[in-house]
């Protein structure tokens, strides 16, 4: 695979093929992202470096918490921009995570989208 500046991944966990300890039985309707309607989330935003291997420490930092859906946007500039959502109860965790990786130059709480 050439990198040739201009990346994109889109993944969406849906709730029937994992569901987090704590979260409602799963119902039959649910939304285009796959989250159980009853279940909050929170957006995250994250402007970053753009640099070989960014993506993956993303995914690695992020592993471990209830990330419903993941967006990874890279320019030829250099700069990448990263879309979180996430439970609502792991919100700040992740941000805080997301803070703390050297590539990091900003990251916000989008208030309101659903």
């Amino acid at each position: 695979m050439v990198d040739d500046g201009t990346q994109v991944l889109e993944a969406p966990r849906f709730a029937e093929v994992a569901s987090m300890p704590g979260d409602p039985a799963p119902t039959t309707g649910s939304n285009a992202e796959g989250i159980a309607p009853g279940v909050e989330s929170a957006h995250l935003v994250a402007r970053m470096r753009h640099g070989r291997g960014v993506l993956a420490r993303v995914a690695t930092t992020l592993n471990n918490h209830g990330v419903r859906r993941l967006s990874y946007v890279s320019t030829e500039f250099g700069a990448a921009t990263v879309e979180v959502t996430v439970c609502a109860r792991d919100a700040a965790r992740v941000e805080a995570r997301l803070r703390r990786m050297v590539e990091t130059l900003e990251v916000t709480r989008v208030v309101g989208r659903d």
